[in-house]
């Protein structure tokens, strides 16, 4: 992320599909620790720790709850 920042000027949207599943929790908090101030998707099928940012959409049979 650094390195396209470096070269584009900006972050690129970042897409992570269900990292943090994968993750013990202090890796989790980890994580999303590093990815403030960034455009970030992630998909999940267990709640995540919300950051105080940001929008969290839930997503049943295809559509947005």
């Amino acid at each position: 992320m650094e390195i396209i920042k470096d070269e584009r000027e900006k972050y690129p949207v970042l897409l992570l599909d269900d990292i943090l599943s994968e993750l013990d929790k202090e890796r989790q908090n980890f994580v999303l620790s590093q990815i403030e101030n960034m455009q970030v998707f992630i998909t999940c099928c267990d709640n995540i720790p919300l950051l105080g940012v940001g929008r969290v959409f839930e997503i049943e049979g295809g559509k947005i709850k």
